[in-house]
């Protein structure tokens, strides 16, 4: 797998000085294998937003953690580790709104240092039968957003494209 990166408000220097962390995870999503027909496992079908999970947390990151512990189980990160929360967004631009205020609320907190979004290429979105190809969130949407919103989301994001 190929990475097209953006870096707000150095999110990869932070993530180096944590060097094993961005390591780790520019190796996870280098060597994903995504199975863009899905991967059946017993009859039922993986999507990508779980293989890219999975993948994670074979490498010891945590699934479906609280945001916070006012909000509980109703705001969950995707991924987390060390303070570095992941969400992985493949459906629709919309939920990227749901993400940056993840990521203010836990920083308002302290529980997070850096915000992680990974979002499918143009190609392996087109695979992916549960996005909504015209209204699914692109690494340019990401951009503009953070550019836009500049004066409001002051946490480091490292917003990541597969391809």
């Amino acid at each position: 797998m190929r990475l097209r990166t953006f870096d707000y408000r150095h999110a990869e220097l932070i993530l180096a000085r944590k060097c094993h962390l961005k390591t780790e995870i520019e190796f996870i999503l280098c060597h994903l294998q995504l199975d863009t027909c899905y991967y059946i496992r017993r009859g039922q079908p993986v999507p990508p937003h779980r293989q890219i999970q999975r993948a994670f947390e074979e490498r010891g990151w945590f699934a479906e953690v609280a945001a916070s512990p006012l909000t509980g189980a109703r705001t969950r990160f995707d991924l987390s580790k060390e303070g570095v929360a992941i969400e992985i967004e493949t459906s629709s631009r919309e939920y990227l709104y749901r993400d940056y205020f993840r990521f203010m609320l836990a920083e308002s907190q302290g529980i997070l240092r850096v915000g992680i979004i990974i979002l499918l290429d143009k190609s392996l979105r087109a695979a992916d039968p549960h996005a909504f190809r015209s209204i699914s969130p692109r690494l340019d949407d990401v951009i503009y957003d953070l550019r836009c919103l500049s004066s409001w989301i002051s946490v480091p994001i490292w917003a990541v494209s597969l391809r």
